[in-house]
């Protein structure tokens, strides 16, 4: 009996395992036109600060267990490439906006 409501336990566990590193949303209308060359350098180093935290946050913690045993990982990589993937795309679009703009 205890076994079986340890393993239920653990299997309810399992599933809120994933870690969640949220997402960078791709730059706005509004945002194209206003940046100045000094303000989109400050966001790309805010894109650099959320890839490395999402770098950290994936080390191996009770999270990434629990998320092994429910799913074998696939949440938390899932995860993690979702969050690099927008990082990356923000990345792109800043890029090609201070090349528009002609900054340096």
């Amino acid at each position: 009996m205890k076994m079986a409501l340890v393993l239920g336990f653990v299997l309810c566990a399992t599933g809120c395992a994933t870690k969640n590193h949220g997402r960078l949303i791709p730059l706005s209308h509004i945002e194209k036109e206003e940046l100045t060359c000094r303000e989109i350098d400050i966001e790309l180093a805010k894109v650099d600060a959320f890839l490395e935290q999402v770098s950290e946050n994936s080390n191996i913690d009770g999270r990434s267990v629990l998320g092994f045993l429910g799913d074998f990982g696939i949440g938390n990589a899932m995860e993690r490439d979702a969050a690099e993937k927008s990082a990356r795309e923000r990345r792109d679009e800043l890029l090609t906006l201070k090349t528009a703009k002609g900054c340096d």
